[in-house]
């Protein structure tokens, strides 16, 4: 029988079951398992905590977060959907404009682009614990250029008014430079001559854009709108570091962190959190792609 480097004949013949059958026993022990230990849970009053007694209670969990008694609960939702759409307006906006700037090649092209896209290599516990500092009320240089402008002062970090606005903004700030570069790939993929046809037309910057620049962007948004709005929908390492969840900036991700992990840890009770947040997470992903799909199409 013939040999060869990977062994006879019929031992190859395995290799591609087994190239299968490894990344498939680690999606079943790491993904499977804990989703449907996720759904177990969130039926009990587990604590978390070793030893304890499950205590299945059914609903219980479900009820009540609906019932008031986690009043926190429908505040979270609200906060998230804030939160959503904050950061995914002004990355949209802010990434479009960068990318109109910056979509022909000049002096500087490159270090643009590097400055822009810089933020998002750093990680977010080190952003949060840097503008952290910075907005400190007490000590922080933001504080101090504020009184020094306007004479007064402002809590930033720790004000309801401001803190989510903030805590929005700085997400923006780091993940704007990928939406920028997406947009400018779409943007490359514009045929010149639809614009040199508009421009022999009569047509003006502002109506080029309108009319051709931003339809043929669809695809582009697409994947712009869906990546930004699903990120945000999870998002809690950059609030726990910056706020820990206070002042008007507990979402859901952070929710089912401080309800599964916190003081008084609730495993239970996380569990259903995070079981809320897939399906808020379904719901939003599955609208954005059912609606800019078919706005692509009828473009």
């Amino acid at each position: 029988m013939a040999t060869s480097p990977f062994g006879t004949r019929r031992t190859r013949r395995w290799i591609p079951w087994a190239s299968i059958a490894i990344p498939s026993i680690g999606w079943l022990i790491f993904g499977l398992y804990p989703s449907l230990a996720t759904v177990f849970y969130s039926f009990t009053q587990y604590s978390g905590e070793p030893g304890t007694p499950l205590n299945f209670c059914g609903l219980c969990n479900y009820r009540a977060a609906f019932s008031g008694s986690y009043s926190d609960f429908s505040g979270a939702v609200i906060t998230t959907l804030k939160y959503v759409v904050g950061v995914t307006v002004l990355q949209i906006v802010i990434g479009l404009a960068l990318a109109l700037l910056l979509q022909h090649k000049r002096r500087g092209y490159g270090l643009y682009r590097a400055l822009i896209f810089m933020p998002q290599i750093f990680s977010v516990t080190v952003v949060g614990v840097l503008f952290s500092l910075v907005l400190d009320p007490q000590t922080g240089p933001a504080e101090k250029a504020y009184s020094a402008l306007f004479g007064g002062t402002n809590a930033f970090l720790g004000s309801s008014t401001w803190a989510l606005p903030i805590v929005i903004l700085i997400n923006v700030w780091m993940f704007t430079g990928y939406t920028m570069l997406v947009y400018i790939a779409g943007l490359r993929r514009i045929p010149k001559e639809v614009y040199e046809a508009s421009s022999m037309d009569g047509a003006g910057r502002w109506r080029t854009f309108w009319n051709i620049t931003w339809p043929l962007l669809a695809p582009a948004t697409t994947v712009n709108v869906f990546l930004t709005a699903m990120g945000c929908v999870g998002e809690y390492a950059l609030i726990l570091v910056m706020t820990d969840g206070q002042y008007g900036t507990k979402t859901l991700g952070f929710y089912m962190f401080d309800e599964a992990f916190g003081l008084q840890p609730s495993a239970g009770y996380g569990a259903m959190v995070a079981i809320a947040m897939f399906v808020l997470t379904v719901v939003i992903g599955g609208g954005l792609l059912f609606g800019l799909r078919r706005r692509e199409v009828s473009l």
